[in-house]
């Protein structure tokens, strides 16, 4: 036992020879934007001009290079060319900046914001609205040509039939909007016996206006009808009607857990999505641990020894006793060690371990 914690306590040189790039583990608020064109049928703002405001014409990123896929924007604490990796989804460079993209304790952010940037055009505006605003960890890896850039944006979920009625709550309405989130807000004023519905248009025009003002009085969520956000859909009037919608029935509890997944991914076969958990997971788990690491790395072994049957403890990422002789457990099940044979490698995730623990895990997913 002595020579096996000794061994533990030795694999810190090991450990950092073959991680991953020397990426290491943080949390960060992740949200996702766009490039806008003029004429588009909708903008998350009121109009093209409003939107290059927000989103940036797009073309060129900060460090003066063409968008490509897998751009991202960070706070300037990371230097241009830093990657960022996040298992399922892909491998980000930061070569962008932005006003809103700040490092955290400003402006309201309790970590780090990133931006992904989605690709052009009103469908990937609902892609980067459907991902919404997250936090998340991800691996931040050092400025290295080694690590490939690869970003599927498809493995993004987005909410495709019912996008407008499940984002309508998070959209800034007023006087000279014209799109479907306007059209969305007259249906469900309508509903409510505010607004006449044959009335329905896309446009927030006078009656859009007055039946709003309506209902807000009615609700004291303005003081009177003279009140500068009597004409406004703002986020005061967007969470009571939402709350009143949903003990109505008339809208779900679990709105935004509803998504679609996009076609392409649909038609995806059953094998091919075990081979991209496979080869995600040899990237993610690409190394042995030390006793009591804790780490997102070890909450994912946890979850799929757990899925085999090995370890029923709780998922809490620590690389514990119990973690080990799940680890142990399955090295004598498929042969890797005999009993007290192969000391050096007992309850450790080596190489051989996991060559194996792919190739089952492939055959029971």
């Amino acid at each position: 036992m002595k020579k096996l914690l000794a061994l533990f306590f030795t694999l810190p040189i090991i450990w950092w020879a073959i991680n991953l790039k020397w990426c290491y583990p943080k949390k960060f608020i992740v949200s996702g934007y766009y490039s806008p064109k003029p004429n588009q049928k909708f903008y998350h703002k009121w109009s093209y001009r409003a939107e290059i405001r927000l989103n940036g014409k797009g073309f060129y990123t900060a460090s003066h290079k063409k968008v490509f896929n897998g751009v991202i924007a960070a706070p300037k604490n990371y230097k241009f060319w830093t990657k960022i990796y996040f298992p399922w989804y892909g491998v980000w460079i930061v070569e962008d900046r932005w006003w809103a993209i700040v490092k955290a304790w400003k402006r309201w952010n309790r970590y780090d914001r990133i931006d992904i940037w989605m690709w052009r055009w009103e469908q990937w505006l609902i892609r980067s609205l459907s991902f919404g605003k997250k936090v998340i960890v991800w691996y931040v890896c050092p400025p290295t040509k080694k690590l490939k850039i690869w970003f599927n944006r498809d493995n993004f979920p987005i909410y495709k039939n019912n996008f407008f009625e499940i984002t309508l709550w998070w959209i800034w309405l007023s006087k000279g909007r014209k799109d479907p989130w306007v059209k969305t807000l007259q249906k469900y004023l309508a509903i409510l016996w505010f607004f006449p519905k044959k009335l329905t248009t896309w446009y927030f025009w006078p009656i859009t206006k007055k039946s709003l003002c309506k209902y807000q009085l009615k609700y004291k969520l303005v003081k009177s009808k003279y009140d500068p956000w009597c004409w406004y859909f703002w986020p005061k009037t967007r969470q009571f009607m939402k709350k009143q919608l949903i003990k109505l029935w008339i809208i779900p509890k679990n709105l935004y857990k509803t998504y679609i997944i996009p076609s392409r991914l649909k038609n995806k076969t059953k094998k091919q999505n075990k081979n991209e958990i496979i080869s995600n997971l040899k990237l993610t788990l690409n190394r042995w641990f030390l006793l009591w690491e804790k780490n997102e790395k070890v909450k994912i072994l946890q979850t799929y020894l757990k899925k085999l049957g090995f370890y029923k403890w709780p998922v809490n990422g620590i690389y514990d006793s119990k973690t080990a002789e799940a680890v142990y457990k399955f090295q004598i099940k498929y042969w890797i060690i005999k009993w007290n044979e192969n000391i050096k490698v007992l309850w450790y995730f080596w190489p051989k371990t996991r060559k194996v623990f792919f190739r089952v895990l492939e055959q029971n997913l």
